[in-house]
């Protein structure tokens, strides 16, 4: 093999090499980026998420809320049903028992 063979081959096993060599380089950036690419869109699942979230409680507490206030009114319209009858009951138990004393 002569030697300008030789010197074309080195050459083109240099430029080879260097193809390599940037090709890796430019796989690692792609890489790198999808790296960032991918922790920012997690990032932004997390807040939208949080977010979601907060939302979600802060119904709930307003329902909680609203339906708290339901059976309050409802409680306090049954105590004063039952204080109306107990009124009603003592007059009546009062009553019963002057008669048994008077008759007594």
């Amino acid at each position: 093999m002569s030697l300008e063979a030789i010197e074309k081959i080195r050459g083109v096993e240099d430029e080879m090499d260097q193809a390599r060599g940037q090709a890796r380089a430019q796989a690692q950036k792609i890489r790198d980026e999808a790296d960032r690419a991918g922790q920012a869109l997690l990032e932004q699942s997390r807040r939208t998420a949080e977010e979601k979230t907060t939302e979600v409680m802060q119904a709930a507490e307003e329902r909680g809320a609203a339906r708290r206030g339901e059976i309050l009114a409802a409680a306090e319209k049954e105590c004063r049903a039952l204080n109306r009858q107990a009124d009603a009951n003592m007059a009546l138990a009062v009553e019963m028992i002057v008669e048994r004393v008077v008759d007594g």
